[in-house]
């Protein structure tokens, strides 16, 4: 499995201050004192850059999910937008960890080598699909450049999970948060992924491509996410993990649970060797997607946790 990316909420670049000395109220302090203000103005990208390394990651199993989804005639409309909105954003974001974009909060060009080269890395090998994703989106019936980027996707997870993970030691703060609130971000951070994944290792199956790996693969992955959505709700010490820590977050895993009670029997099906409707396919494309969505706002609900002591 692709490493953890590191998920903290933190620091880096960009810190101006100055210091202004009040004579006035030091005429008046004792000898040995003497009172300064100090004016800090600190403006970060780094959490910012964390996230937004950690959604190119999920964006990859996206992509392959929604462009197998739309060639394979399900959920036909609603692939077609995901597929589009997915590919909009990855073009943005990667750009913006290079070069900066100020409306992503991304507030300067990238000037670390390794971290230049990994964005490299990424950008070649997401240009080796982009003309396959654009020949679907004009032809929603090409299932030969859904082929390629199926082909491609796994790569695509290890490169931007090097990228996610070298992103979040240059720029994390070991201050900020606590390792514990750390792990479960960092949990949290990767279902999201996970949520795309299973939708394109079950529709890898119901077309017949990559079959027999998708399942093993689906079957495997399944069983993380299961486990990692009730390790977060329920705790697991020998892990580190405690329970969810407050209302908020035990209703969001609450609902993710509930819902992933529905959509696991038909992923099951799958794994088993079974055969879904069109309406089956089109719920696990759906439930999937509005999973991740629950999943960002979790993501959020457990850094406004983690921020709570900073």
């Amino acid at each position: 499995m692709p490493r953890f990316q590191r998920a903290l909420l933190t620091p880096s670049c960009l810190v101006a201050f100055s210091l202004i000395v009040a004579p006035a109220q030091a005429q008046n302090a004792p000898p040995e004192a003497e009172l300064i203000e100090v004016q800090y103005d600190v403006e970060s990208d780094g959490a910012d850059r964390i996230r937004i390394a950690g959604q190119l990651r999920t964006l990859t199993q996206q992509v392959a999910a929604a462009s197998c989804a739309l060639t394979s005639g399900i959920a036909v409309e609603e692939s077609h937008d995901v597929l589009e909105q997915a590919t909009s954003a990855f073009d943005r974001y990667i750009v913006a960890l290079k070069d900066g974009d100020e409306g992503l909060h991304i507030l300067h060009p990238e000037t670390r080598r390794l971290t230049i080269a990994d964005i490299d890395h990424v950008r070649d090998e997401w240009n080796s699909i982009h003309g396959a994703i654009e020949s679907i989106l004009q032809d929603g019936h090409d299932t030969q450049s859904a082929h390629i980027i199926d082909d491609h996707n796994l790569k695509l997870l290890e490169l931007t999970s090097v990228l996610a993970s070298d992103i979040s030691s240059q720029y994390a703060h070991p201050f900020e948060i606590s390792a514990a609130d750390a792990m479960m971000i960092e949990i949290a951070g990767r279902q999201r992924m996970l949520t795309q994944k299973m939708a394109k290792d079950a529709c890898e199956i119901w077309t017949g491509y990559h079959a027999e790996e998708a399942k093993l693969d689906l079957a495997q992955t399944m069983t993380i996410f299961e486990t990692s959505l009730r390790a977060l709700r329920f705790g697991m010490p020998e892990a580190g993990l405690q329970e969810a820590p407050n209302d908020t977050i035990r209703a969001d895993l609450d609902h993710l649970l509930e819902r992933w009670e529905i959509i696991k029997v038909n992923e099951q099906i799958l794994v088993d060797g079974g055969t879904l409707t069109d309406d089956q396919k089109t719920e696990v494309f759906h439930d999937l997607e509005v999973e991740l969505a629950e999943l960002d706002q979790l993501l959020l609900d457990y850094k406004e946790y983690a921020e709570r002591a900073h």
